[in-house]
């Protein structure tokens, strides 16, 4: 399993991928809803690691223009991060799992967004091209090597040895674990949408 390089387009108009994007005027009341929601949770997140999420005009990119074609099913999602984020897994450790998803999918938007959100937690760029490329990720806490190594097994290998299992128990405790497998699994849900309607990463600021 080796990441290719993030697909890049100049073209606003593309980042949909197969998907229109939503002009913000055009939407209905759930629709409108989710995306001031999205803009009010994840907008901060997306300026302080610098990646894009909303256009100048306002209309969103990445999976969320995705998710304003179900705006119920969106808002099933954003309950499902908010209930896992109440277990405080380290941020580096949710980082390093969700780019070791999108690594094992080659999933452009996702590698594009949590590439940038790992290096704003403090993971080394070496560590954050080593999963990329699929190599033993060096300078990583211990608690993010073993989530690494845990994320990789259950999405590449689709099995837990043993003492994996146990150093992971060690490491976050079984509530803790059971969160950290349903960060992997909302970020495979992530990485399907992703690839069903192929879209690509914006074109990173010159």
């Amino acid at each position: 399993m080796t990441a290719t390089p993030p697909q890049q387009v100049r073209d606003a108009d593309q980042l949909g991928g197969r998907l229109e994007l939503l002009d913000p005027a055009t939407l209905d009341a759930d629709q409108a809803r989710l995306r001031e929601e999205l803009l009010a949770t994840r907008g901060p997140d997306a300026e302080a690691a610098g990646f894009q999420l909303v256009l100048p005009d306002g209309r969103l990119i990445g999976p969320f223009n995705a998710w304003l074609r179900a705006p119920a099913v969106g808002q099933a999602i954003r309950g499902w991060a908010a209930a896992v984020n109440r277990y405080d897994l380290p941020e580096d450790v949710q980082q390093v799992t969700i780019l070791t998803v999108g690594a094992a999918w080659r999933s452009p938007y996702e590698i594009y967004a949590h590439r940038a959100e790992a290096r704003h937690a403090g993971v080394a760029e070496e560590a954050i091209a080593a999963i990329l490329a699929d190599e033993p990720p060096p300078g990583l806490s211990a608690p993010a090597l073993t989530a690494h190594r845990f994320t990789r097994a259950l999405v590449v290998e689709h099995d837990v040895s043993d003492d994996l299992y146990a150093e992971a128990v060690g490491a976050f405790g079984q509530a803790g674990l059971f969160a950290l497998v349903n960060i992997i699994g909302r970020y495979l849900n992530t990485s399907a949408i992703l690839a069903c309607f192929r879209v690509p990463a914006p074109q990173p600021a010159q």
